[in-house]
């Protein structure tokens, strides 16, 4: 779960991002911003290879391991995927790419955020 993670010290503001050309661009500095705490810079480009026609599909990601820097500060991070939201783990045809497919989770300023999350919490505040 993802509840345990404090919100980064740039959670929440809103920078507009106009020196960036495309809407996903903008999105993923955002997204950077709010999780990291650190002011999205233009770094090389990251050559993205094109998805795969086919994947294999090994089974479901039960969880991921991540190490990033975070307020300016190295930390590791552990997400178990509830059941009902692990995505299928799929490996394309080279067996140079892992990819994640469906599921039922965000992304967010706390890192994964499972949809069953965001129910567990919708129902505790009811109480």
């Amino acid at each position: 779960m993802s509840g345990k993670v404090p919100p980064s010290s740039r959670a929440g503001r809103s920078r507009q991002f106009a020196e960036l050309r495309t809407k996903d661009a903008r999105r993923a500095a955002r997204i950077f911003e709010r999780f990291t705490g650190h002011e999205c810079l233009p770094i090389d480009n990251v050559d993205v290879p094109p998805l795969p026609k086919a994947v294999a599909i090994i089974g479901h990601c039960d969880g991921i391991l991540y190490t990033t820097v975070r307020d300016g500060r190295e930390e590791r991070y552990v997400h178990d995927f509830a059941m009902p939201d692990r995505p299928l783990l799929g490996i394309s045809p080279d067996g140079k790419q892992i990819l994640l497919i469906d599921g039922n989770y965000d992304f967010t300023d706390r890192g994964i955020v499972d949809a069953s999350d965001y129910r567990t919490r919708k129902a505790m505040r009811r109480r």
